[in-house]
Formats: C-alpha cells, structure tokens, sequence
C-alpha cells in the first residue's frame, strides 16, 4: 500500500490508476510545451544567441535578456526585475543570469538607442509567464479527462457485464474470465464445470467513445489555437469553404499575435542597437500541396502571389 500526500493509503490499483492520469496529462502537456517553443522562427540573429533555449525561457519565465558580453558576443539568458520601474511599467534595471554556471550581470534598460539589453516578452501581459503555462496546463488537463474517459468507456463495452457464481467454486470461474480478460485463444471447461450457474448483468454502458474523440479533436484544436497554430475546426462531411476556413482561423491568428508583436518589438530594437538584420516570423506550414505550388487553406498561392480557385 502506498501513501498519498495526506498519508491516506492507496491500493495498487488506485496508484495504478492515478499514475495513469499523471502520464496522460504529462503527454498532452508536454506536446503542447513543444508546440509552444517551436513556433517561431528567427533569422539573422548571431550563431551566440541560442533560440531554442530562448523560446524555453519565455515559455517558463515570460522574460528573456539579450545582451553583449565581452569576448562572447551577444547572448540571450533569463531575466528578473532589479530596479525601479518606468512610467510603462518597465523594469529600468535587469539582472541576467544563468541557471548552469551561476553566472549574472545587472544592466540598464530604457526603450532607446542607449539601453545596454533588449527585454523580449513572451506574451507582453506580464513579466511572469504563469498565467500562459497554467492555460497550457488546464488544456492539458482537460485532454487527459477526455481521453481517460474514453479510456473507461471502451473498457466498460468491452466487458460490459456482471458475473454471478457460486462462492464454492469462485476462484475457478475468476480463472476462466481472467483469460476471457487478457483476450486467451480458447477458454477450456472441465466435468463437473456448471455453466448453468453462471448469470450474467449486463451493464448495458452507453458506447461513447465516438462523440468523446468528436470533443477531444474540439479541445485540441482550441488549445493549439490559443497557441496560435491554424486548424480547421468545422465537422462537416463535405469540403469546407474558404470563408469558414478564414472565420475558423481568426482566432488562432489573434492569439498568434499575442506572442508574435513582444517578438518583434524586440528584433527591432535589437536591430537598431546592434546593427543587425534578424526577423521573426511564425512557423505555419499548414499547407496543401498542388502542381501549382504550395497553397494554403485559404486558397493563396505563396509562390505565385495569387489566389487559387477554390476546390
């Protein structure tokens, strides 16, 4: 027996339940995390500043420094608050810091051409990202009830019955359905064995599992929407049209931008500050392959500029 965090005891099965609703919103959490870092591409930064590690920062800390350090270049690292704040709401001063070497640096910020860093937001509401990881999070946890739902649903159709037996000979009849059970080629009687004594309940436990997936495919489209991702989520049997598809798209492309402008404020002052000309752009590559190009939902052309006709 296994304790819980309020020291009750939980039976195997119950921690084998538990530890299976844990791994099932780990694996829609985590999928919607990697989702979330990969969804914009940046171009012309130097070889110093790691992407990869910076999209990690923003999605765990909402705030990312890029600065230049002597002998190194410039480097992108987390970043708190360590002065007063602007008339904007603005931290004046930031210390960066490296959670590896235990590196830091304390540098000045103004929205100008003299400020010694960059400040890059992940969604410009605040300067913590709790608020977005625990969006992630309750999509996440909102999948996982769906599917282990669905989970106790098949299994309830699977062996929707109620057995009862005699007590004397129990244990032989939990033999014969444990094989039942775990799907055995062939379930052998013996003389003597009483099939007569066998009564079975149906359950009668309602098949859901087709509306379920209906719901999960609803949920999922919404979490990667929040997350600014395109998807198409209309449940027609015909084609969708490209008006439906746009007005079905509009709110992924406004959620898109709640992360896309504090990026691209960002570049452009970097831009400006250093000389550089990096660009971020998201990474959509929700796109239809035809003999004419590459044409997206939306019927346009990326290669040509133009509208396609709508199929």
């Amino acid at each position: 027996m296994a304790r819980s965090k309020k020291g009750f005891a939980l039976s195997a099965e119950k921690l084998k339940t538990k530890l299976q609703n844990d791994l099932t919103f780990a694996q829609y959490y985590y999928n919607l995390k990697n989702i979330a870092q990969s969804t914009f591409v940046y171009e012309g930064l130097p070889d110093t500043i790691n992407t990869d590690y910076m999209e990690r920062v923003l999605f765990n800390e909402g705030l990312a420094v890029i600065f230049e350090e002597p002998y190194v270049g410039l480097v992108c690292l987390p970043g708190v608050q360590a002065g007063p704040l602007n008339i904007y709401g603005l931290p004046t001063r930031v210390r960066a810091y490296s959670g590896y070497t235990g590196f830091s640096r304390t540098l000045n910020y103004t929205p100008g051409e003299d400020s010694e860093c960059v400040l890059i937001f992940n969604t410009g509401i605040d300067l913590s990202s709790e608020l977005f990881r625990g969006t992630i999070a309750q999509f996440a946890k909102r999948l996982a009830d769906i599917e282990r739902t669905s989970d106790i649903n098949l299994y309830a159709n699977r062996t929707p019955v109620t057995i009862v037996l005699p007590e004397g000979q129990r244990e032989t009849y939990v033999n014969t359905f444990d094989r039942y059970e775990n799907f055995g080629k062939a379930i052998i009687g013996y003389k003597g064995f009483d099939v007569d004594a066998i009564k079975a309940l149906k359950t009668d436990a309602p098949y859901l599992a087709g509306d379920l997936q209906e719901l999960l495919t609803k949920k999922w489209n919404e979490a990667i929407s929040f997350l600014g991702v395109s998807n198409v989520s209309i449940y027609k049997k015909e084609r969708v049209t490209t008006d439906e598809v746009a007005r079905s798209m509009g709110g992924a492309i406004a959620n898109r931008n709640v992360r896309q402008n504090p990026r691209e404020k960002a570049i452009k002052q970097l831009n400006k500050l250093y000389g550089l000309k990096a660009s971020v752009t998201f990474n959509e590559d929700l796109f239809d392959r035809e003999e004419n190009g590459l044409v997206n939902l939306t019927g346009y052309n990326r290669e040509s500029g133009e509208r396609s006709e709508e199929k």
